[in-house]
């Protein structure tokens, strides 16, 4: 009996079904979901109060905790398109918002450990074009928003004034006046933090994006952080929520923040933070001395502490752990990153709607796992073993 064999053109469209429906399926069974059974009670707790934030606000978040270098609870929880039931995962991508400056600053933090500026030198030193002002002000000064430049209102992101470029955006208020003196007072302006993607730029002589890329993203191995751009298709992007007048969830707007990307143009997922955190904690990736530039708080000419580094916020929680944040909001997403290095301890989540009320069950899950590391002891267990050693003492 002859085979007979059918034309390959035939038999291709069936191949490529056969294919698609294994690569489906394929992915369904690589999820990254971590669910450590040795936190297996903080892990529950934590879920509780994720599905709580969901259901009062936004439509999809992930979750990313790590101790000592170890995942142990790694999970994305309703979803990333609400409307085509895409779940949330480890994957997805959220807009991180004002967390979106820890690159500007680590930038010019890598420029300086190759000797091309000097964060305690003059802006103008690199940028003699830009209009002069009626104080100077340094790098360090625009990294822990002392410059003087008046803050502003992260609103910037709607782009009323149709900004195309960051150049535009830095150029249209380029004459304006300081509001203070360098260094007496604090505000949080993105103007300022743009100025440093300026700097870089002209440094380098390369857009903001590609030097972020090149020299940080590409080097720490946060693969799943990536600029903002509307125009590409960026696989596992999350959708975008808001609430309308009556606090219905609804598709937050269309915007572009290329034009402000140090301040807000970056996408992430909570594991690539978590991996941002570690590194950090770790010092795996700067020089000591910038590790100093970068954790430490800037104290300003009249004596004020403001818990702010070069990029970083830094404070000590109630019971005395030093942690490191970053918190960003945006139209369309939220972030929050926690680093403990004295307890090995990152937590990052992120999710798919503005919060601006703090809604974020951050504070919750981070006491959890503290909890967990370091127990409270009973009140009734500390007054006897105080007993004990008054007994011994007499």
């Amino acid at each position: 009996m002859k085979l007979k064999f059918l034309p390959l053109k035939s038999i291709l469209p069936f191949v490529l079904i056969f294919f698609s429906f294994y690569s489906c399926n394929n992915r369904k069974s690589d999820s990254r979901v971590v669910l450590d059974r040795d936190y297996k009670d903080e892990i529950i707790a934590g879920r509780d109060a994720l599905r709580l934030y969901l259901i009062t606000g936004a439509p999809g978040a992930s979750v990313s905790v790590s101790i000592d270098g170890k995942t142990v609870w790694s999970e994305g929880m309703g979803y990333a398109n609400k409307e085509l039931h895409v779940p949330a995962r480890p994957e997805t991508k959220y807009r991180i918002g004002r967390s979106s400056e820890v690159f500007a600053t680590m930038l010019v933090a890598k420029l300086q450990e190759e000797g091309k500026v000097n964060v305690d030198s003059s802006f103008y030193t690199y940028v003699p074009n830009y209009p002069k002002k009626q104080w100077d002000f340094t790098l360090r000064n625009l990294g822990n928003h002392t410059a003087g430049f008046p803050q502003t209102s992260n609103d910037i992101v709607y782009n009323k004034e149709n900004y195309k470029t960051l150049k535009e955006y830095v150029h249209a208020s380029a004459d304006d006046s300081l509001a203070f003196p360098p260094n007496n007072y604090y505000a949080i302006s993105d103007y300022g933090t743009c100025l440093l993607g300026i700097l870089a730029e002209t440094v380098e002589g390369k857009s903001y994006p590609i030097l972020v890329k090149e020299m940080l993203l590409d080097t720490m191995g946060l693969n799943e952080t990536v600029a903002d751009n509307p125009v590409f298709v960026i696989p596992d992007r999350s959708a975008t929520y808001t609430t309308n007048y009556i606090a219905q969830v609804a598709n937050a707007p269309g915007i572009d923040s290329r034009f402000v990307a140090p301040a807000y143009g970056y996408l992430s997922t909570a594991d690539d933070l978590n991996k941002l955190g570690q590194m950090i904690m770790n010092k795996e990736f700067f020089t000591e001395e910038t590790y100093n530039l970068i954790l430490t708080p800037n104290n300003l000419k009249t004596g004020y502490h403001t818990n702010i580094g070069f990029g970083w916020s830094i404070f000590n929680d109630k019971k005395g752990n030093k942690v490191y944040i970053l918190q960003g909001n945006t139209i369309g997403g939220t972030s929050f990153l926690a680093v403990f290095p004295d307890k090995k301890l990152v937590i990052s989540l992120c999710s798919n709607m503005a919060d601006n009320s703090d809604g974020l069950p951050s504070t919750q899950i981070v006491n959890l796992f503290l909890n967990k590391l370091d127990p409270e002891k009973p009140k009734s267990e500390v007054s006897t073993k105080e007993t004990e050693a008054e007994q011994k003492q007499k």
